[in-house]
């Protein structure tokens, strides 16, 4: 199919509205539910209970559409395989105790600046990690997405200096060095689940991987559940602050889980990146009308920059410069005639 004349894959794009339409109803309820203490549930229990969600629909779609097939999945299952599915989950959680940490250290305001630079390596490990290559022009476009996303937040930023600065040199440099880490984590979780999804046993059905990934993301976050609070609340029962909202907020958030899982199967973590752009924008557009939150000039130029950087990742041009890198590997080598004529002639 073809948008705006750039051919798009249907899956792809079927996959990417889903993503974007989840994210942004992901962010207006949860800043439906929010109050001046944080959000009013137990949020472990609430991701908890979302884990369980995918992993029942996972199942229940794999055993009804899929458990009859030749290939169910079940014949090449190893422990081996079984036991990578849990690389991404662990990969998560760690990452998520860098996030407390480097939000303490450096602030809000430039925690959400500078974590943007995980668009950057995810390119970048995704090109190592699963050996695909991008044009020139797709590295410009991931350099101006991450652009973007910075530019659209310089506001925020440069306001928290009013109340004085969050960190020191030191501390700086120390929640710098964090905030790569988290990215290169936050990175090497998504690509690694696209690797398994695409290089490990890449016929077996979608949903049978899934049942894998998800069951790893339930025990942890049982784990979780036991150990940690829920933000805002006190630790008086699984379900404490629950109402019919939060079901929808758990409810989407499942959705918008598995429709990662076909990001991963039709498209790539950088057409991710990209799909989370957009939705951060359309959610931004939404709040300035539901919650009267402020649209100025940084925000404007940021989603022009956006829009340049979407039209040169997704164009057709970089169809036509893969097709001639293509040609000239394949291409025999010149033939200097006139040097072989003076080497007969001697």
């Amino acid at each position: 199919m073809r948008i705006f004349n750039i051919e798009v894959d249907r899956a792809a794009f079927g996959a990417g509205a889903a993503l974007t339409f989840f994210i942004v109803t992901q962010t207006m309820l949860t800043a439906a539910t929010k109050t001046d203490d944080g959000l009013p549930y137990k949020t472990t229990s609430a991701i908890l209970l979302q884990e369980i969600i995918k992993l029942s629909f996972a199942s229940a779609f794999w055993f009804n559409f899929d458990y009859t097939k030749i290939n169910n999945g079940l014949p090449n299952l190893t422990v081996k395989n079984f036991l990578m599915y849990s690389v991404p989950g662990l990969t998560y959680a760690f990452q998520n105790s860098i996030v407390y940490s480097a939000i303490a250290i450096l602030g809000p305001p430039t925690f959400q600046v500078f974590s943007n630079f995980k668009i950057v390596t995810t390119a970048i490990l995704h090109r190592m990690i699963l050996k695909r290559s991008l044009t020139i022009i797709q590295w410009l476009a991931v350099v101006l997405l991450f652009t973007a996303m910075v530019i659209s937040k310089l506001t925020v930023f440069s306001n928290s200096g009013q109340s004085g600065a969050w960190a020191g040199r030191e501390e700086l440099i120390f929640g710098a060095g964090l905030l790569v880490v988290n990215s290169t984590l936050s990175a090497f979780s998504g690509v690694f689940n696209e690797w398994l999804i695409k290089k490990i046993d890449p016929d077996a059905p979608l949903q049978f991987k899934n049942m894998q990934l998800y069951f790893f993301g339930v025990v942890l976050n049982f784990l979780g559940n036991m150990f940690q609070g829920g933000q805002g609340t006190s630790d008086d029962g699984f379900f404490t602050g629950f109402t019919p909202l939060v079901w929808i907020i758990i409810i989407n958030n499942a959705a918008l889980g598995i429709s990662v899982a076909f990001i991963m199967k039709y498209a790539n973590n950088v057409v991710k990146c990209f799909t989370g752009a957009i939705a951060v924008y359309i959610a931004s557009c939404l709040s300035s009308i539901f919650f009267n939150e402020t649209i100025d000039v940084a925000f404007m130029c940021g989603v022009v920059v956006l829009t340049v950087a979407l039209y040169l990742y997704m164009g057709n041009h970089n169809n036509l410069i893969k097709a001639q890198w293509e040609q000239q590997v394949r291409a025999p080598p010149a033939i200097d005639m006139d040097r072989m004529e003076r080497a007969r002639s001697h």
